[in-house]
């Protein structure tokens, strides 16, 4: 499990060191654009989509039925249109092996 542990984080760092240094303009972009804006411009509406989410605990509990039952109740009652959760890439899902 350690070792397992230990293997992951190199390749987490090794991954973020090759992106840094293959393109280093992502973290470092210099522009000399100008941002110009027109305070007499007509608004328009801010879409809140977070009202439309439900969030949820660890994306292991969608393989339950139970609770893709509950999420259709939930859905039907509030009207929401999205879920969010957490852990999807956790190894209790088994995504990657």
């Amino acid at each position: 499990m350690r070792n397992t542990y230990r293997a992951r984080a190199f390749a987490s760092i090794a991954v973020i060191a090759i992106t840094i240094f293959s393109f280093p303009s992502l973290l470092w972009a210099q522009s000399d654009s100008t941002v110009v804006i027109d305070g007499t411009a007509p608004a328009t509406p801010l879409p809140h989509f977070w009202e439309h989410i439900f969030g949820s605990g660890r994306a292991i509990l969608s393989l339950r039925d139970s609770y893709r039952q509950d999420l259709r109740e939930v859905k039907g009652i509030t009207g929401m249109q999205y879920v969010r959760f957490h852990a999807i890439f956790h190894d209790e899902v088994g995504v990657y092996d």
